[in-house]
């Protein structure tokens, strides 16, 4: 009982500060995986910082995808939804009574098909953060140049009924393919690691 009280008192706090710091943004409430981002659900006021106290001391670091949210709709905000302010777009990844919600900075929209092989598009315009974690090395075929993929890690928001798994294809909007080799799907959204198609 007192922590909800606490956490109405936070979330009027949080409101405030929100107005008072944040820019006009856009909502979205994905229904599932095709266009997630078709209809506007609300137009909220964000402000984003890496720093859950919001010092905005310093900005966000390269490869680190996550910062914290203010927002004047603190109540209505849900995990997996989709936040877009100042040309940046992002998913809510966590929501606690206690603090504000920790969102995903996306890089990319990306599209995800079936195995190969199988024409099923399961994602479609969905705003994804693509974090290298490993360069192509030599792969020791024998052939000249040859290099092993290199190793990305993709993070997805919460999509209702998308369920992805290995050996799917992941298409991006510049058009750079992946091949995805495992999935984890939790409470934050969906997280897969995958390497680089080579043609």
């Amino acid at each position: 009982m007192q922590q909800a009280m606490i956490a109405a008192r936070l979330s009027r706090g949080y409101a405030k500060a929100a107005q008072v710091l944040g820019a006009s943004g856009e909502q979205y409430r994905p229904l599932g995986g095709l266009t997630p981002m078709d209809v506007l659900y609300a137009q909220p006021m964000l402000a984003f910082d890496v720093d859950a106290g919001f010092s905005f001391e310093r900005p966000i670091g390269w490869g680190i995808p996550t910062e914290y949210v203010l927002t004047d709709r603190r109540d209505d905000t849900q995990v997996g939804d989709i936040l877009a302010a100042n040309g940046r777009t992002y998913f809510v990844a966590s929501v606690e009574p206690l603090r504000p919600p920790l969102c995903v900075v996306c890089s990319r929209t990306v599209s995800v098909s079936g195995v190969t092989g199988v024409v099923q598009t399961l994602v479609s315009e969905c705003p994804a953060a693509i974090i290298m974690r490993a360069k192509g090395e030599s792969s020791g075929s024998g052939v000249p140049g040859a290099t092993r993929p290199g190793q990305s890690v993709m993070y997805l928001p919460l999509l209702p009924g998308v369920v992805l798994t290995p050996y799917m294809t992941v298409t991006t909007d510049l058009g750079t393919t992946y091949t995805v080799n495992a999935v984890e799907i939790s409470g934050f959204g969906i997280r897969c690691t995958m390497s680089f198609q080579q043609v």
